[in-house]
């Protein structure tokens, strides 16, 4: 799996985009990174870029021990819009399965798009801000 992810701190915006194949191991070392770096923070939006996701070798509780791993993260959220593009399949379906779990975190509102123009409109931004360089 590749990843690069970036702040625009001027919106309060965490950018994040995913590669290739991903699975439990890779998503696990992913959240330790993301948990270690002073960038991330509870109270951005976050939009995250499945489009060059290939396979996802994850399973529903495999996905609900990675989102467990950081519950004190989205505990602290508040009002705060997560919007994944996904349009194909194999990122669509991953992405329902993580939006499923993140309905149980009062302070966030999630949605999957298959189109970056949706999802700029539900993070209320342009969708050329929704690149990750």
């Amino acid at each position: 799996m590749r990843y690069k992810f970036d702040v625009d701190h001027d919106r309060g915006l965490f950018l994040l985009r995913l590669d290739g194949r991903i699975g439990a191991q890779d998503m696990a070392d992913l959240f330790q990174e993301l948990a270690a770096s002073p960038d991330r923070k509870p109270d951005q939006n976050v939009f995250c870029d499945l489009t060059g996701l290939e396979r996802a070798d994850l399973s529903f509780t495999q996905v609900m021990s990675l989102t467990r791993s950081r519950t004190g993260f989205y505990e602290q959220a508040k009002e705060v819009r997560v919007a994944i593009l996904a349009p194909n399949d194999i990122g669509f379906g991953t992405a329902r399965m993580y939006l499923a779990l993140m309905q149980g975190f009062d302070g966030i509102t999630a949605g999957v798009f298959r189109d970056r123009a949706e999802a700029a409109r539900f993070l209320a931004v342009a969708p050329e801000t929704l690149r990750v360089p």
